[in-house]
C-alpha cells in the first residue's frame, strides 16, 4: 500500500504523542514494504525525508486541495491518515481532494477523548498568563470561557461537538479512535441518526520504545516521581500534580525523593510560579528532553489529567518498569492499567486518595517493583507488532 500521513506540522516524536505515534506508525508500515508520504501545515519547515519519500506542504486554500490531488495521484495513494488536524478546515481541505479518488479512502484519527471539549480552561493558570505573559488578547477570551456559568457552557459546548463530529463522520471514509469505549460516546456526541457503526474502529496507540527496561534493572530505579507532557492546564492539570507533591513534601516521611517534570508548553511559567508559591523543595523542571533515560531512573509515573486520549505516557512507564498511577478521567485508562496489578487507578477528583496511594507506593519497594514486573508483560498488548497488525487489517 501507498500511504499518505497528514498531520499539522512536521513529524518530530519528541513534540507530542500524536506525533511519536506517527513517527511510530510510518516506520513500522516501512518496515513492512509499505510506502509511506507525508503532508502538513507548517509552510516553514524542511520536510522529513528520513522518514516519508515525499512530504506536501498545504495550506488552507482549494490550490492546496488540487495540490494534494496531483500528489495522491503521482504516488497512486490508496490510503490517508489524517492525524487529528485541527481546525476542521484541514479536514475540509484533504477531503475535498479525494473525493473524486475513489480508491482513495480517508481515516481520520481522533487523538483525544470523545467530550474532552466539556473541560473548560483553568481560570487559574489564564490568569497567569494575562498578567505575566504575552498573548493577553488569547488568555482574556479563555478566562472569559471558564467564567461561563456551567449549564451555558455546556450547551454551546454540545452544539459545536455535534457540528464538529459530524463534520469528521462525513468527511471521513473511516474514523479510529484509541478505545472501543470511545466508539459509542463519539456516536451519542455526533447526534446522527442510524449512524454507520462499521464506520468506527478502535485502536490503541502503540508502545514507544523498540525495547522493555530488563525486569532485573527494576531494583534499580531511583526514588523518583516522574511527570511527563505538554506543560499545559487546561488538559494536563499539573498543578494538581503539585498540590499533591506538597502535600508529600509537607508528610515529611520522604526527603530523598524526587519529582522530575519533563517537557515545555505554553504554562511553564505558571507552574514555575506555583511551585515557588507552594515552597516545594523536591521538584526539578528537566525542561524539553528525551524523557527515555528518565523512565529508566524513575519508580512511579504521575498522571493528573482532565482528559487523556490514549495517555501514551503511561505505556511508556509501563515499558520502562515505572509505575503509573492516573486520574479516572478518560475510559481508556482502564485499557492500559488494571488496577492493583500494573499501575494505580484513582476516582476522578479525589486527591486525598491520589496522595495516600502514591505515600503507599513510595514507602513500599516489594509493591512498587511487583507492580512494575506486571507492567513489563501486561504492556506487550499495546506492542507496535500487535498494534500494526489492527492497523493493516482495518486499512484492507
Amino acid at each position: 500500500m501507498n500511504i499518505l500521513f497528514v498531520n499539522n506540522s512536521e513529524v518530530n516524536p519528541l513534540n507530542s504523542g500524536i506525533q511519536r505515534i506517527t513517527y511510530v506508525l510510518a516506520r513500522a508500515f516501512t518496515a513492512r514494504g509499505h510506502n509511506c508520504y507525508g503532508a502538513n501545515f507548517e509552510k516553514h519547515t524542511p520536510s522529513t525525508k528520513e522518514l516519508f519519500i515525499d512530504t506536501l506542504k498545504l495550506d488552507y486554500s482549494g490550490k492546496s486541495s488540487l495540490d494534494l490531488t496531483a500528489f495522491i495521484q503521482k504516488y497512486n495513494i490508496s490510503r490517508i491518515i489524517v492525524q487529528e488536524c485541527m481546525p476542521l478546515i484541514k479536514l475540509k481541505v484533504v477531503s475535498q481532494a479525494t473525493s473524486s479518488i475513489a480508491s482513495c479512502k480517508l481515516y481520520y484519527c481522533n487523538h483525544s477523548a470523545p467530550g474532552k471539549e466539556f473541560v473548560r480552561p483553568s481560570l487559574s493558570a489564564e490568569f497567569y498568563r494575562l498578567v505575566h505573559q504575552r498573548g493577553k488578547k488569547n488568555a482574556l477570551f479563555k478566562a472569559a470561557v471558564a467564567l461561563l456559568p456551567p449549564i451555558f457552557y455546556k450547551v454551546l459546548t454540545r452544539s459545536k461537538i455535534k457540528k464538529d463530529y459530524s463534520c469528521i463522520y462525513k468527511c471521513s471514509d473511516k474514523i479510529v479512535l484509541l478505545s472501543p469505549k470511545y466508539i459509542p460516546i463519539f456516536q451519542q456526541l455526533a447526534g446522527i441518526p442510524n449512524i454507520d457503526l462499521s464506520h468506527f474502529a478502535g485502536i490503541g496507540n502503540s508502545l514507544s520504545f523498540k525495547e522493555n527496561l530488563p525486569a532485573e534493572k527494576i531494583i534499580q530505579k531511583h526514588k523518583e516521581v516522574l511527570i511527563v507532557g505538554r506543560l499545559s492546564e487546561r488538559a494536563k492539570r499539573f498543578s494538581t500534580a503539585l498540590q499533591i507533591w506538597k502535600c508529600i513534601e509537607n508528610s515529611q516521611q520522604f526527603p530523598n525523593w524526587r519529582l522530575k517534570i519533563i517537557g515545555t508548553g505554553p504554562d511553564e511559567k505558571y507552574y514555575h510560579h506555583l511551585a515557588y508559591k507552594l515552597k516545594l523543595k523536591q521538584v526539578d523542571f528537566e525542561g524539553k528532553q528525551d524523557p527515555h533515560s528518565y523512565y529508566e531512573n524513575a519508580a512511579i509515573c504521575i498522571l493528573t489529567s482532565a482528559y487523556e486520549g490514549f495517555g501514551m505516557v503511561l505505556t511508556e512507564a509501563q515499558q520502562m518498569g515505572v509505575v503509573p498511577m492516573a486520574f479516572d478521567t478518560y475510559a481508556a485508562v482502564h485499557d492500559i492499567i488494571t488496577h492493583g496489578r500494573n499501575g494505580i487507578i484513582i476516582p476522578a477528583g479525589d486527591h486525598t486518595t491520589f496522595v495516600k496511594q502514591l505515600s503507599t507506593l513510595m514507602k513500599n519497594t516489594e509493591m512498587r517493583e511487583k507492580m512494575a514486573k506486571n507492567a513489563l508483560t501486561d504492556c506487550i498488548k499495546f506492542s507496535t507488532e500487535n498494534i500494526i497488525h489492527q492497523w493493516l487489517s482495518y486499512l484492507q
